[in-house]
């Protein structure tokens, strides 16, 4: 099966939409998401009606931050959580409202398919422990989060797409033939699928990965998907609530 892997859309409605309909083209049956479905962008409340297709979704920091506070996030990301929270309580009808805190309520940390363990930040840490390409040379860090991967572990919550390896190595993804990484047998990988609505690897498109979960030939395709930047980018601008420099990060991918 072709399944569509999606992370850190952060209320970018646009970049959401694009994703959805360029998996749906390649011919994914169903899609996972690990999480951040909201924060910074101007559509959390469209976004979160979107992912209630998905198989799966997963607890991010910023959902755990719109429920239990946002007390550890630099002031723009929790002027935006605080936007958010309270724009999730009034926005919608009451059924529209409920269903959206429906979803937030019923979060998940972790999934599991086969061997494919599914977290938003790291199998040690499941919401908030970052693991950037620089990790590669903190030798003990990478040891113990290697040993709790049974196979291969997606994550997300860097915004930075790529492919982790035991031996302590970071392999972004136009470093690997045809942008893909075809799962090795015994071979154990962290796979960053990157950022659908706040790329930061220098590239703004909206990024995402395709899992083929073939018997034998498993691979996952790391995609971009160009979409409308401008438009959210101009409705973060018009938000009082949300900082200007989340827009200018839209445009830079950085």
């Amino acid at each position: 099966m072709l399944q569509g892997l999606i992370s850190d859309i952060h209320g970018n409605l646009s970049a959401l939409t694009a994703v959805l309909a360029d998996m749906e083209a390649k011919g994914a049956e169903r899609v996972i998401c690990l999480g951040d479905v909201v924060g910074y962008g101007p559509y959390p409340g469209e976004c979160l009606d979107l992912v209630r297709r998905c198989g799966a979704v997963l607890m991010g920091n910023h959902e755990e931050a719109l429920l239990f506070g946002a007390e550890n996030f630099n002031p723009r990301a929790k002027r935006a959580i605080d936007w958010t929270r309270e724009h999730l309580k009034t926005e919608g009808s009451d059924e529209v409202r409920a269903n959206r805190w429906k979803i937030l309520q019923n979060l998940q940390l972790h999934a599991q398919e086969g061997i494919f363990l599914f977290t938003h930040a790291s199998p040690r840490q499941p919401t908030r422990e970052y693991v950037m390409p620089r990790d590669c040379k903190n030798g003990p860090k990478m040891s113990e989060i290697f040993s709790l991967i049974p196979h291969i572990c997606f994550v997300g919550h860097t915004h930075i797409p790529g492919v982790f390896l035991e031996d302590q190595t970071f392999i972004p993804p136009p470093m690997l033939w045809g942008q893909t990484y075809f799962v090795e047998p015994g071979e154990k990988a962290l796979i960053n699928i990157g950022s659908v609505g706040q790329p930061r690897d220098g590239d703004n498109r909206a990024a995402y990965v395709l899992l083929d979960d073939e018997a034998g030939a498993p691979r996952a395709i790391f995609r971009r998907v160009e979409y409308d930047l401008e438009s959210t980018a101009k409705a973060i601008e018009a938000n009082p609530y949300l900082d200007n420099f989340l827009a200018e990060r839209l445009r830079q991918g950085r």
